[in-house]
C-alpha cells in the first residue's frame, strides 16, 4: 500500500472512482485535462491510494484562502473503491493529506459533504472533524 502524487496516467483510474459510487459522471478527456491543470497547481495537490499498481482511492486538496479566516486546505474530493471501505484506506488519504497541508503553512482542513451521506459523515467526525454549519450550494454554469 502507498500513497503518492497523482499522475496523469492515474485520470482513468479516478474518473472510475468518481462515476461509480460518487455518480459524478465526467468525459474521461475533460477528467485528464482538469487533473493536467491540477497536476501543474501551486495551490492544488492530489495523492493516490495505491494498492497492487491499482489506484483504490484518491483525495485532491486545493487552498482556501480568504479574507474573514485563517489559510485552510479544502477537500474537494475524497473518494474510496466502494468495494474496500473499512480497510483505512480513506483514513490513510485524510492523515497524509492532514500532514501536507501542515507542511504547506494551513491552518487546517475544511470539507463539504452531502447532507445524504450520512456514513461519510460519521466518518469524518470518527477522525476529528466538527461539523460547523449546514449550507446550500449554488451553482452556474456558462454556455
Amino acid at each position: 500500500m502507498t500513497i503518492r502524487e497523482a499522475k496523469l496516467e492515474d485520470a482513468e483510474a479516478i474518473n472510475q472512482l468518481n462515476t461509480y459510487p460518487l455518480k459524478h459522471e465526467y468525459p474521461l478527456e475533460e477528467a485528464k485535462r482538469q487533473l493536467r491543470y491540477l497536476l501543474s497547481s501551486p495551490t492544488n495537490k492530489v495523492f493516490v491510494h495505491v494498492i497492487e499498481e491499482k489506484v483504490v482511492g484518491y483525495i485532491q486538496l486545493s487552498e482556501y484562502v480568504c479574507t474573514y479566516g485563517p489559510k485552510l486546505m479544502n477537500v474537494m474530493a475524497l473518494v474510496v473503491n466502494e468495494d474496500i471501505h473499512g480497510h483505512g484506506i480513506g483514513r490513510s488519504l485524510l492523515n497524509h493529506a492532514e500532514l501536507w497541508a501542515k507542511e504547506n503553512n494551513a491552518e487546517g482542513i475544511r470539507l463539504n459533504s452531502g447532507v445524504e451521506r450520512t456514513e461519510a459523515h460519521k466518518f469524518y467526525e470518527h477522525q476529528g472533524y466538527k461539523r460547523v454549519k449546514n449550507q446550500v450550494n449554488f451553482r452556474k454554469l456558462f454556455d
